[in-house]
């Protein structure tokens, strides 16, 4: 067995080298993201202004957003903007992105601490026993429920989740305190309960 250790400098460019590919990857990202927020089929000023506004109201809110510049010209002030913790408003509902993170984000950090309870409280004894009874049908079992686990898209197991919770009431009737009753989430109790 080989225990060579890597001369300082060789771990100096690996680091430079991993810093440099994130960069260029959360580049990409960025760009990524903008594109596909421009090329949506939605109307951004539209859905801002309503289908009733006049042209005038359209053409100063498309200038506000800065549509009427190009497209580099867009994606740089986007850039500066994100650099300087300005996220902009929801094109939407025009608020501010950082009040949306805000509101959403202890429910995000509930979800996101139950599930590292349970993939952990779960995980951890099936490994125990897959590796204390190897080769056996136990192994196999939790294979299989690793491997099922592992194919499985999340945005599916999400969807059948709140499924779960939504139409067949698995955590009852409750919602968490200050969560808006409007759109699909909203609505969906009601309409499980008249189907």
């Amino acid at each position: 067995m080989s225990t060579a250790i890597l001369a300082p400098g060789s771990r100096g460019r690996r680091l430079s080298k991993r810093l440099l590919q994130v960069v260029i990857t959360l580049f990409g990202l960025l760009l990524l993201t903008f594109t596909i927020g421009r090329v949506m089929p939605i109307d951004p000023v539209l859905a801002i202004v309503g289908p009733d506004a006049d042209q005038s109201t359209y053409q100063q809110v498309y200038q506000q957003l800065g549509f009427d510049k190009s497209l580099t010209t867009q994606f740089g002030i986007y850039f500066v903007n994100l650099l300087h913790g300005d996220l902009g408003n929801a094109l939407l509902t025009g608020k501010p992105v950082v009040d949306d993170i805000i509101r959403v984000f202890p429910a995000t950090m509930e979800l996101a601490t139950m599930a590292i309870i349970v993939g952990a409280g779960l995980g951890i004894p099936l490994g125990v026993l897959a590796a204390a009874r190897r080769n056996s049908v136990s192994d196999y079992v939790v294979r299989i429920i690793s491997l099922a686990g592992y194919s499985t898209p999340i945005f599916w197991v999400g969807m059948m989740g709140a499924a779960g919770v939504l139409c067949l009431a698995w955590l009852g009737r409750r919602r968490r305190e200050g969560s808006p009753r409007a759109g699909w989430y909203g609505a969906a109790p009601h309409r499980a309960d008249h189907r």
